[in-house]
């Protein structure tokens, strides 16, 4: 709630000293469901790094978290549409020389004064407010570039209308269709986002000449990974690009129904070479006015045209930009790293949250920062396999992968306690060799490498089944079912206790990294819990509607064949039934026969005087025999029979 001292200052809160605007949202805040957009911070890092700019304004929620980016002696403003928001931002700009703070929306915002560099996230839907006046992307951009100097930068995100997450989702944006989705329908806002093809004529429509595009995933309220539009055309660098943007939507979507597997999609995407048509969204870096023959005429100005120029910011030097960023999901998370790629190859890692230290440890896990391995997903490969159905095809990766677990030249005393996190999806297929993804994980205790192979086969059957792809086995397997099988093609038996020392491994592993080890107990019944049930009938968050179709498929035909064992059956039953009913008419006919009605006539007294007989000798015997004679003479026969 905002505090007033007096007319004078009506336009100010009293807590954080932020200017009201019109759009200013007194009880809401957007950084309850945002983090700190760690990949674009680097990009913002390195356009400050080419000139250091006069003055900066970071608008939006998620632009103000990179307050900490900007140089504590450069003036900032930051425009917020949260009230909540802006008291938070204002804590961590407490260390700058100068630092603004508006609450309000974009349209309404009217600095007396200019930028060097703007910062603007989130699209009109983070920049505005319910009170605001409705603005397209295009607008947002032309509100934006009227803010910037001559030569100044902006850095804007923009949403895809056309990418590949609407694609796959089986469902829409779920916070559409919460309070943040107010937007929707609004007035004044478009009724679509950007496609690929119109974000150049809109920026250069505006003054901006763009320096560099990078395609921005999972989201553009969430982009951890980070790609330059130059990066593709590097065969290496390709791979890493489908390997890194493959598993950040592969989480991102990892409670979300599909209709078609992520992973698989971006990885078509990138081979494709449509990554910036399909990418969800944009992160763009332009300069305002500074092409090549607008330098040029400044150039032949007069030497005080040319001063007052530079002075403006004129033509700033051309940053050496990132060629791809990947950032981890949780930028609270000690563990949470962020690995930058130059586009010679070179890497730079350093933790989310800017500590100086080579590492982290607790308990029996630790994390180093070591630069990310180039080469394909593994995974896939095997994947691929399954989903030909051709046993042989999968036995050779497997053997292949079995071979170098256990290959005492790559786990040395140095590398054996890798070994454990060396799951197929965190393994990368380098030519004919395999190698770690993420080498910086170890774990203290050195796992062998029986059981490293029956973790890593139980990850990945676990991911198989759970995502519903294709393979040659029955629809019910367990993954510890799957496990076994994949495991004997290694030659490995694997045994129970063996399944539940990796289980506890994991679960200890897990909770560590969580930060919460008294729920070990929980997360080990948990996991071997997912071992031991079918995924039979997946469930709808976890599997794609494409793959869905592909395992609806598979159960229809094993129910025709069980349709079929059944109508066979069914036939043999009748056939039998019907030649009983035929012996049973010919013994009814037999009956019938005066032939037998005689000898049965004739056997009826017969009978009845062969018992008389029978009962009658008895009698007399047991009368002339002494007791227990007959008793004595049965045990007598009984062995002698023997």
């Amino acid at each position: 709630m905002t505090a007033h001292l007096s007319e004078k200052d009506i336009q100010r809160d009293a807590i954080s000293g932020a200017r009201i605007l019109v759009g200013d949202m007194l009880m809401w805040s957007d950084l309850d469901s945002l983090d700190v957009p760690l990949a674009a911070r680097e990009v913002v890092r390195a356009a400050i790094a080419s000139q250091r700019p006069r003055r900066v304004l970071l608008a939006g929620p998620r632009a103000g978290l990179l307050v900490d980016a900007v140089p504590t002696d450069v003036p900032v403003d930051l425009l917020v549409r949260a009230l909540p928001d802006a008291r938070v931002l204002g804590d961590r700009a407490g260390l700058h020389k100068s630092a603004d703070l508006y609450c309000g929306g974009l349209d309404v915002f009217e600095p007396a004064h200019t930028y060097d560099l703007v910062v603007a996230l989130g699209g009109p839907e983070r920049l505005l407010g319910p009170d605001s006046e409705g603005l397209t992307d295009a607008q947002a951009v032309a509100r934006l570039s009227a803010l910037l100097d001559d030569g100044g930068r902006l850095v804007v995100d923009l949403a895809n209308e056309l990418g590949f997450t609407d694609l796959v989702s089986a469902v829409p944006d779920e916070t559409l269709e919460s309070d943040a989705g107010w937007h929707i329908g609004a007035q004044g806002f478009a009724t679509r986002h950007l496609f690929a093809r119109e974000r150049a004529a809109i920026l250069e429509g505006e003054g901006l000449r763009v320096e560099a595009t990078f395609a921005a995933m999972p989201s553009v309220d969430q982009h951890r990974v980070l790609v330059h539009d130059a990066a593709l055309g590097d065969g290496a660098l390709r791979d890493q690009v489908g390997f890194h943007a493959g598993k950040a939507m592969d989480e991102h979507f990892a409670t979300t129904p599909m209709l078609r597997e992520p992973r698989n999609v971006v990885e078509r995407a990138v081979e494709a070479g449509m990554l910036d048509e399909l990418a969800p969204g944009w992160l763009v870096v332009a300069t305002k006015g500074t092409s090549a023959d607008e330098a040029g005429g400044v150039a032949k100005g007069s030497a005080e045209s040319g001063a007052k120029s530079t002075a403006k910011g004129a033509a700033p030097a051309a940053p050496a930009y990132p060629a791809l960023v990947v950032a981890e999901a949780d930028a609270a998370s000690p563990w949470s790293t962020v690995a930058v790629i130059a586009p010679d190859a070179s890497q730079s890692v350093s933790w989310a949250g800017s500590r100086t230290d080579a590492e982290t440890s607790e308990g029996t896990v630790s994390r180093s920062l070591a630069p990310l391995a180039p080469g394909r997903s593994f995974e896939l490969d095997l994947r691929r396999a399954c989903a030909t159905r051709r046993h042989a095809a999968i036995r050779s990766r497997v053997r292949q992968y079995a071979a170098w677990l256990a290959d005492g030249k790559v786990w040395t005393t140095q590398s054996a306690e890798q070994r454990f996190f060396a799951t197929p999806a965190n393994t990368l297929v380098d030519g004919d060799r395999l190698r770690l993804a993420d080498p910086s994980w170890r774990r203290t205790g050195v796992v062998s490498a029986d059981d490293a192979l029956v973790r890593g086969l139980r990850d990945f059957a676990r991911r198989l089944l759970a995502s519903g792809s294709a393979h040659p086995w029955r629809v019910t397997v367990t993954p510890d079912e799957l496990t076994i099988t994949l495991a004997s093609m290694a030659g490995l038996t694997v045994t129970e206790p063996m399944i539940a020392r990796v289980a506890r491994i994991e679960a200890e592993v897990a909770s560590t990294v969580a930060g919460r080890p008294e729920e070990k107990g929980e997360m080990l019944e948990h996991n071997l819990e997912l071992g031991q049930f079918a995924r039979d009938l997946p469930a709808p968050d976890e599997i794609g509607f494409r793959e869905l179709l592909t395992h609806h498929r598979v159960i229809s035909r094993e129910l025709r064949e069980k349709q079929g064992q059944v109508k066979w059956l069914e036939g043999t039953l009748r056939h039998r039934d019907r030649y009983i009913r035929t012996l049973e008419r010919v013994i009814e006919r037999y009956e019938d026969t005066l032939t037998y009605r005689a000898v049965e006539a004739m056997r009826a007294p017969r009978r009845i005087a062969t018992e008389k007989a029978v009962a009658a000798a008895k009698s007399t015997a047991q009368d002339a025999l002494p007791p227990g004679a007959l008793s004595k003479a049965r045990q007598l026969a009984a062995r002698v029979l023997k």
